[in-house]
């Protein structure tokens, strides 16, 4: 996942920036700076979150039905919805900020169906049955049934069981869970988000971005 990411931030945005600056009529001054905010934080939520909750979940997968407790199962399980909420809100925002970087709008009907209110009208039930749907879908296609049933009906009580939740628990994309649960429950769409320009908004727009990128810096090389 890192990879394409890092081809994202090195590769696709040098492009578009260049392009911007022969692109005529250049976009309005307060356009472009819209575009950049939702840019840098479509990037950061799939550094921040998207990556790391997808490694949770795949860690608690692969881990064996036998080790599987029911609050790890579900950890996982929250691990992945979550992952798939946040990559598709991520998408629908660099998509909406590379358009407004470049000088054109992004239909809002386009960024509805990257943010899957097309399909859930902005109900936040509708969205979240929805995202359960494609958690399942996804942990079928991984042929990840068992870990399903996991959910209700857990493993005995064991060493293994124990070792697992102690690996899950410790470990720090746990932080990161309980983030998302919160953004995902407390927090606006993007596009209402910054549909208001104000100077704190950059403010927390920009270090998300820049604490992303260093991320994505350290953990694969510029030349992959």
């Amino acid at each position: 996942m890192f990879p394409t990411v890092h081809h994202l931030l090195f590769v696709l945005l040098p492009v578009v920036l260049a392009a911007r600056a022969v692109i005529k009529p250049k976009p309005d001054v307060l356009d472009a700076a819209q575009g950049v905010m939702r840019f840098c934080l479509g990037f950061a939520k799939w550094v921040l979150l998207v990556s790391p909750l997808w490694n949770l979940s795949s860690m608690v997968l692969r881990g064996g039905v036998e080790s599987l407790s029911a609050g790890v199962a579900w950890m996982g399980f929250l691990a992945l919805l979550m992952s798939l909420h946040f990559s598709f809100t991520a998408a629908g925002d660099v998509i909406a900020g590379l358009g407004d970087l470049l000088g054109f709008k992004v239909a809002d009907a386009t960024q509805e169906i990257f943010t899957l209110r097309k399909f859930t009208h902005g109900k936040f039930l509708r969205l979240l049955a929805g995202l359960v749907v494609l958690a399942i879908i996804a942990m079928l296609t991984q042929g990840a049934w068992r870990p399903l049933k996991a959910l209700f009906v857990p493993a005995p009580h064991s060493i293994a069981t124990v070792l697992q939740e102690a690996r899950v628990l410790t470990d720090f994309h746990v932080v990161t869970l309980l983030v998302a649960l919160a953004s995902f429950i407390g927090l606006p769409h993007s596009r209402d988000f910054l549909r208001a320009p104000l100077p704190w908004k950059a403010a927390l727009c920009l270090p998300a971005f820049f604490l992303a990128a260093v991320m994505l810096w350290t953990r694969v090389a510029p030349i992959s």
